[in-house]
Order: structure tokens, then C-alpha cells, then sequence
């Protein structure tokens, strides 16, 4: 067409212009080009895109997604070179052990072109916290100071944050915390967080922890008066955290245990009974001292206290058998 219009050189375009407008009112719509042009479909690129997190956990379910811009597409993915076939265009997974990353990768076909595009991402993997624990001693003494530490399973790393009963969560503490316990104190509740510092999940940890009291309260439990030649029981107790230990003792004879039974067979003005408990954890210790009184004894006796010994027939029952 150029070419005919080149071609008149008197009136060239007022001849060019009646043939295109004849065209026009003929329905026919000429086509201008160059030789440079190329058809429409080729020579175009597409490109595809994996959209996803940057990281994975170990045993959480995960997912990523390839987007390309095509109308009609077939889509091929893998994780780490294995491939993932009837996906679709989203990969579900999950990763059952810990490695330090791993490579998605994503084949995109267009159907009409055959073209095809790769996009590869690179993931890292985080594993827990897990296994989450709280060592240290299972019992405190007031007033002394005791540490306890808090180990998880995390990786990379985790940080630890820490609650005392129902206080505040203490961070900047990392792994390690101490506490001293004060004497009202029965137990102290000690809770540990581990929080992964990439994904910022947590798992907490518990240990409810006793503290040592007593002994306290400490009493002989018996009858005040006796007669001879019956048989008596006396028992000695405390409020003790942990258990007590106990030496009973009447007069000049000793025992350990907390029950003693005795029968006195000859007059005898009266006779003490002792009882001495003592902390399993802490060591620290208590006396109680009882009376007790004789029926139908001669009050001018002269009986010495160190020949009580000789008329007592003492029965020891031990009932909590402890080593001093």
C-alpha cells in the first residue's frame, strides 16, 4: 500500500487517501507492517513464582504455592529433587526431621506455547521447642538460695522467659534462675517458657516444689496419770515438710521412733517421756517433754531417778524407721 502511494508523484496522496477510504467502505481494514514484525505469540516470556514462608518446623504442616502468568498451565514441583506430582500449583508437606534447609522447586508448562519457567526457593528448617524440662532439687530449705535450669530441644536456638507462683514473666535470664524460698512459703510453682527466636513458638514447663517446715507443733499424745502394772501408749508428732525423724526416750532409756509403749511395775512418784524430731531436709530439730503421773505410789519414796530404769519393763514400738 505504501508502496502505491510512493509511486504517484502528482496527487500521490489524495490518490493513496480515495483508496483507503474506498477500503474503508468496503468492510476491508488493510493491514500496515513492516519485514521486522513478528507474530504475536512469539518471542513472549512468562515467568513463575513460588509464594510461601521462608521457614518450616519440624511436625508442623506446611504449605507453598507457584503462581505463573498463564491462562492454562501445567505445573511440576519437588522438595529437594524429589518430585511432588498431582499438586497443582500448591505443595502441602510436612517435614518429619530436622535438616538445616531444604530446596522447593516449581516447573511451570504453558499448554498453548510449550514454553516453560522454573522459580526455586530455599527453606529453612526450625524444629521445636520440644522435650521442654526443669532440673533442679525437688525440695528447698527457707531462706537459701537454689537454682534450677530449663532445657528444651530448639533449633536454631531458643530463649527462655521464667514465672515464680503467679508473678510476672522474668526474661533476661536465659536458661538458669535462682529462688529463696522464705519460711510461710509451702510450695513454690515454677513455670519455664521456651520460645523458638526464628518462629517465635512456645511450649512451657511446670514443677510445683516443696519447701521444708518444721518441725512445729511438736506434743506427746498420751495419758497425764498411770497405774502400775497396765500397759500405756505415747506417741509423739510434729507438723514436719518432709517427714520427721524421731529419738523417744523415758528417763535414762532411748529409742528411735515416735511411739514408745511402756508398763511400770513397782510405786514410782512419776517418770518423764522425750520426744526429739528432727528435719529429714533441713536438720533442724524440736523437743517435746511429757510428765506423766503414777497412781497408788508413795509420795515419801525416795526412789531415785536413775534407778527408774530398773522398774520400768519398757516396750518400743518403732513406727517411722529412720537412720540418725
Amino acid at each position: 500500500m505504501d508502496d502505491i502511494c510512493k509511486s504517484k508523484q502528482h496527487g500521490g496522496r489524495s490518490n493513496c487517501g480515495r483508496l483507503l477510504l474506498l477500503l474503508f467502505l468496503a468492510g476491508l481494514q488493510p493491514v500496515l507492517s513492516t519485514d521486522d514484525e513478528t507474530p504475536e505469540t512469539e518471542g513472549l516470556e512468562f515467568d513463575c513464582e513460588i509464594v510461601g514462608p521462608d521457614y518450616v518446623t519440624v511436625g508442623v504442616p506446611s504449605s507453598i504455592e507457584c503462581t505463573a502468568d498463564c491462562t492454562s498451565c501445567t505445573f511440576s514441583m519437588s522438595l529437594d529433587g524429589q518430585s511432588a506430582q498431582g499438586q497443582g500449583n500448591v505443595l502441602a508437606f510436612t517435614i518429619d526431621r530436622w535438616m538445616e534447609a531444604f530446596t522447593v522447586e516449581c516447573t511451570v508448562t504453558d499448554d498453548k506455547t510449550l514454553q516453560t519457567a522454573t522459580a526455586t526457593k530455599k527453606l529453612k528448617v526450625l524444629a521445636g521447642p520440644a522435650n521442654v524440662s526443669i532440673s533442679g532439687p525437688d525440695l528447698m530449705n527457707p531462706t537459701v538460695s537454689h537454682t534450677y535450669s530449663c532445657h528444651a530441644y530448639c533449633r536454631p536456638t531458643c530463649h527462655y522467659t521464667w514465672r515464680i507462683d503467679k508473678g510476672a514473666w522474668i526474661g533476661g535470664q536465659g536458661n538458669v534462675i535462682s529462688i529463696n524460698p522464705r519460711e510461710e512459703d509451702n510450695y513454690k510453682t515454677l513455670v519455664c517458657k521456651a520460645t523458638n527466636s526464628v518462629s517465635g513458638m512456645f511450649v512451657a514447663a511446670t514443677r510445683n516444689i516443696a519447701v521444708a517446715s518444721g518441725p512445729s507443733e511438736i506434743q506427746i499424745k498420751g495419758p497425764d496419770v498411770i497405774e502400775i502394772a497396765e500397759k500405756y501408749k505415747f506417741e509423739c508428732t510434729s507438723e514436719c515438710r518432709p517427714s520427721c525423724r524421731y529419738v523417744s526416750s523415758v528417763d535414762s532409756q532411748a529409742v528411735r521412733g515416735s511411739v514408745v509403749e511402756l508398763t511400770v511395775e513397782h510405786p514410782l512418784k512419776s517418770l518423764t517421756i522425750k520426744c526429739e524430731a528432727q528435719n529429714t531436709a533441713s536438720r533442724k530439730t524440736a523437743t517435746a517433754l511429757k510428765t506423766v503421773q503414777l497412781t497408788g505410789s508413795d509420795h515419801n519414796s525416795s526412789t531415785r531417778l536413775e534407778e527408774t530404769s530398773a522398774v520400768l519393763l519398757l516396750a518400743f514400738i518403732i513406727s517411722a524407721a529412720y537412720s540418725l
